[in-house]
């Protein structure tokens, strides 16, 4: 059950939210990557709900949110994600952060560790020098903002940066929600540049050795855009962390394998830190 959509004032701007479920129940944030909104949870949302108070919002730059000038950082945006549970007054949640939005989670992890009960990792990287990059035409793939006007069309060129091969076949679902995620999103090309701007100041690689907070690292196995080197790097760093991966599953692997993904979380997040 929907329970509220609102703003809340944070660090200098305004974050559009959406929270679900029973506000007695444990809180679980979670915070969407590069040119996302609250609606790319679909596949979460439902399954979380009925046991968790959940969060979702528009990052800043994206959505309803408000949209900055360029020159903000990953840390300013992880700030943002502690704001907002201040203004919502919950002193700690579970965090599921995904490529961008799993950069945001190091960083509160790192800035405000007290706000975290446990981290959960999707795609992403820990930035500097070690991290393994895309190859270079997924990577101009990633910079090409043009569109042919029909967003059926735009995803089927895209899908293959972000989905593992087949997947749209396999799971009809995801075109459909997909066509639905594109269609309200309000995000600018100007805005979607600057995200990109603090994806470049993000370098946690040599910190991540300080993080304490249970941590369960997740990936698709055939992640062309965020290679999964990647997770194993981080769970290599982060003392006691997890690694899951994903056996044919690209960037968008919490909808490619959903259930997989979402009993898992469950597991990590209410059990006693067994492995997934």
């Amino acid at each position: 059950m929907e329970k509220a959509m609102s703003f809340a004032s944070v660090n200098g701007i305004q974050l559009f939210y959406k929270t679900y479920g029973n506000l007695e129940n444990p809180p679980l944030l979670l915070n969407t990557g590069l040119s996302g909104y609250h609606a790319d949870w679909w596949a979460q949302v439902p399954a979380f709900e009925d046991d968790f108070y959940v969060i979702t919002f528009d990052n800043r730059s994206a959505g309803q949110s408000t949209y900055p000038e360029p020159g903000y950082t990953m840390a300013d945006m992880a700030d943002d994600v502690a704001g907002l549970l201040d203004y919502l007054q919950i002193e700690s949640a579970f965090v599921f952060g995904i490529s961008m939005g799993g950069m945001m989670a190091q960083n509160l992890a790192l800035r405000h560790p007290h706000k975290i009960r446990k981290l959960a990792l999707g795609c992403t990287n820990a930035g500097s020098v070690n991290q393994k990059m895309a190859d270079a035409d997924v990577i101009a793939d990633l910079m090409d903002t043009s569109s042919t006007g029909d967003v059926r069309q735009d995803i089927l060129n895209g899908a293959w940066t972000l989905l593992a091969d087949g997947a749209l076949e396999a799971k009809p679902i995801i075109m459909e929600k997909w066509i639905e995620v594109s269609t309200g999103n309000l995000q600018t090309e100007a805005a979607y540049m600057a995200q990109m701007q603090a994806i470049a100041t993000h370098d946690v690689f040599a910190k991540l050795a300080t993080i304490q907070i249970p941590t369960l690292v997740l990936h698709g196995e055939d992640d062309v855009l965020v290679p999964s080197e990647n997770g194993r790097m981080i769970a290599d760093q982060i003392p006691n962390a997890k690694l899951k991966l994903y056996p044919n599953t690209g960037h968008m692997f919490f909808w490619e394998a959903h259930d997989e993904v979402n009993a898992d979380l469950r597991t990590f997040f209410l059990g006693d830190n067994e492995p997934v």
